[in-house]
């Protein structure tokens, strides 16, 4: 293998990653947030150096809000509908009110059928 060819390997390697990542983070938030959490859990961890539990608390920071802390440590704030309140907020039906008929009209061009002739 040539160095040329290495190098486009790592590129498109690179590409794919940078696809893969940004598709996880979009359509699949939830597993985004527990992957940071996993490695900022790592990186926060005492037998870690100061630089490393830095990078791990800006790792913890970046966890989508949807996805994060809320429920769990708070005891759930009612936003999303996952943690299942006490107090559920249920709206009532909007009756949305309708026109009255209007007849049809219609053009007619043939003559009135009458008995007489």
């Amino acid at each position: 293998m040539t160095a040329s060819l290495a190098v486009q390997y790592v590129i498109v390697g690179a590409i794919v990653a940078t696809a893969a990542i940004s598709v996880l983070r979009k359509y699949l938030p939830s597993v985004w947030g527990r992957a940071l959490a996993r490695m900022a859990d790592g990186l926060e961890a005492s037998r870690m150096p100061k630089w490393s539990q830095r990078l791990g608390a800006r790792l913890r920071a970046r966890i989508p809000a949807s996805v994060g802390g809320g429920c769990a440590t708070t005891g759930g704030c009612s936003s999303c509908g996952a943690c299942g309140s006490s107090d559920p907020v249920v709206s009532a039906p909007v009756a949305i009110p309708l026109a009255e008929p209007q007849p049809v009209r219609r053009a007619s061009t043939a003559a009135p059928a009458s008995g007489s002739q």
